[in-house]
């Protein structure tokens, strides 16, 4: 998604946090929803860094040659541990552009398809992967024109003062649910599947208590206030369609969320406490 306006972060390695107003002084400082998600552990990333390491070792193996004839282990080593790294970020980038379409196309634009070239080219994102972008930005077009949602929000920033936490939701709307049109929060997903830990994402932006304006004033998730219980992941494809995954956002799945921002909070001051 695009960078939310509203968070902060102190450095590459360091948590994001959202400060609320947005104007000093601020009330309160709290950490994202995706910070506190991190600490989700996530065991199938360590098969899929190996891999990664190993496709770069085999397909690299001129270049990786070369440092070696040369003497150089650590630029050779360094070049295969970040891999999973090059790799990822030029996925994020492609994410990005497609929730900047989206978020254009809401705001009653639309997609233009030589802005789209111009971030690919800005961002330096693989030419392998510009007809994908396209095709993605085509199957969140393809949902949205099937689901007719009622948007109330987008990219919207809600925070949750009793628990300490705030996050960016792609939208916040009424949609299709079975046979009924009811409150729901959605997010686009880019990545290789929908994981069912998602749930948790969207139960956090579901209990926010208020949405936050760039202004400094707060208003309600939905229009009356209603409680948001459903949450919607859309994964656009490269064929140019898109998978869907409803969600109950039940309080069970509210308090794993919340386990998980015990335990980031609980990183975040050892790590500050730490001395060198």
């Amino acid at each position: 998604m695009t960078v939310p306006s509203q968070s902060r972060q102190r450095n590459d390695d360091g948590p994001r946090t959202y400060a609320w107003p947005p104007q000093p002084p601020h009330e309160f400082e709290v950490l994202s929803v995706t910070t506190a998600m991190k600490s989700l552990s996530k065991p199938f990333l360590v098969g899929w860094a190996a891999k990664m390491s190993a496709e770069c070792a085999v397909e690299d193996h001129e270049i990786i040659g070369m440092w070696l004839k040369k003497g150089d282990i650590q630029s050779a080593l360094k070049h295969i541990k970040e891999a999973r790294y090059r790799d990822s970020g030029a996925k994020g980038d492609r994410g990005t552009i497609v929730h900047s379409a989206i978020e254009a196309y809401i705001g009653g634009k639309p997609v233009d398809p030589e802005a789209v070239q111009a971030q690919l080219d800005e961002k330096g994102v693989p030419k392998s992967m510009h007809k994908s972008t396209f095709k993605m930005i085509d199957g969140v077009m393809e949902f949205l024109f099937d689901h007719e949602p009622e948007i109330f929000w987008s990219e919207a920033t809600v925070y949750n003062r009793e628990h300490g936490y705030a996050g960016t939701a792609d939208i916040i709307g009424r949609f299709k649910i079975g046979k009924s049109r009811l409150p729901a929060i959605l997010d686009v997903k880019t990545s290789k599947d929908i994981y069912n830990e998602t749930a948790m994402q969207l139960a956090a932006y579901a209990r926010g208590e208020f949405v936050g304006l760039d202004d400094g004033t707060e208003a309600k998730l939905t229009p009356r206030g209603a409680k948001i219980k459903h949450g919607i992941v859309v994964r656009p494809t490269a064929s140019g369609r898109y998978q869907k995954a409803n969600f109950d956002l039940t309080d069970d799945v509210f308090a794993k969320f919340l386990a998980c921002l015990e335990l980031s909070d609980a990183s975040d001051v050892f790590r500050q406490a730490r001395r060198p």
